[in-house]
């Protein structure tokens, strides 16, 4: 694809890339999913994960523990980078860090609660940009792999970042 035809396509699949959190994947402890478009200086993503890979439980807490872990992921969530990490020379600047979950409004029903999280960074120095890290990766440990999709003015790709490697190149 042609890079005028890539540009006059990015805003249809940024119109893709919000509606598919709606029709998101199976709930599956341990696996995550995360999406990422990157046009000119600006990254945005999307990562989603059953709430049992971030905190051992996904039901409201019932003790002091699961409390204090809970409160302690919702301040940590407040951070663009608590998901996803530019490389520094990029000089990316976080801008905005959503994180919603019924647990977190105290409205979890059922057995199954999931983490919708939604940042988005400025980079001084785009042309620097050649990966990012998946830090939840490693700051997780039930948390073992992420399907993930990256969207870009050369491409989109599709691949699974685990553990053992939490690196996305951005670069082809």
């Amino acid at each position: 694809m042609t890079k005028m035809r890539m540009l006059a396509a990015t805003p249809i699949l940024l119109l893709l890339f919000s509606a598919s959190a709606v029709a998101h994947g199976p709930h599956v402890h341990g696996k995550g999913e995360l999406e990422i478009t990157i046009q000119g200086a600006a990254i945005r993503g999307a990562f989603r994960t059953p709430m049992e890979s971030l905190l051992g439980f996904e039901h409201l807490p019932k003790n002091d523990a699961q409390r204090k872990a809970l409160e302690g992921l919702r301040q940590q969530l407040t951070l663009a980078s608590a998901v996803v990490l530019p490389n520094a020379e990029a000089a990316c600047l976080p801008r905005m860090a959503e994180a919603t979950s019924s647990l977190f409004t105290g409205m979890a029903k059922g057995e199954h609660s999931d983490l919708e999280f939604r940042f988005s960074f400025e980079c001084g120095v785009p042309d620097r940009l050649t990966s990012l890290e998946v830090v939840a990766l490693n700051q997780f440990r039930r948390l073992s792999e992420v399907r993930t999709v990256l969207v870009t003015t050369k491409g989109q790709r599709s691949f699974a970042v685990k553990k053992k490697d939490p690196k996305i190149s951005v670069t082809p």
